[in-house]
């Protein structure tokens, strides 16, 4: 029963997430124009950002941390809030803002 619980959890987040802001580490704000999202699924997470291209990561969740994989390193991305409509994660880059 568990398993399904965890299922149903981590597919809360699952389909495309529009990225409408990046927070970095010194307070400074990133407003993003339109066209850069977040498509999650079961498997992996595709990053499209307008001028960088599409990045696409194979990643594990436990819990609230997302472990992505990039050839033979790791990056962490801690959610901090989720909801319907809406997505906060810790990134090394800084804190995504996605809204669907």
């Amino acid at each position: 029963m568990s398993f399904c619980s965890n299922a149903s959890e981590s597919g809360d987040i699952f389909g495309r997430w529009v990225m409408t802001e990046v927070v970095y580490d010194d307070g400074s704000v990133n407003q993003l124009e339109a066209g850069n999202f977040v498509d999650i699924n079961a498997d992996t997470i595709t990053e499209v950002i307008k001028g960088y291209g599409n990045r696409q990561y194979p990643y594990t969740r436990q819990d609230k941390v997302l472990t992505l994989t990039a050839d033979d390193e790791q990056i962490i991305w801690q959610i901090l809030s989720e909801a319907t409509d809406r997505l906060e994660v810790a990134t090394p880059i800084g804190k995504y803002k996605l809204t669907r």
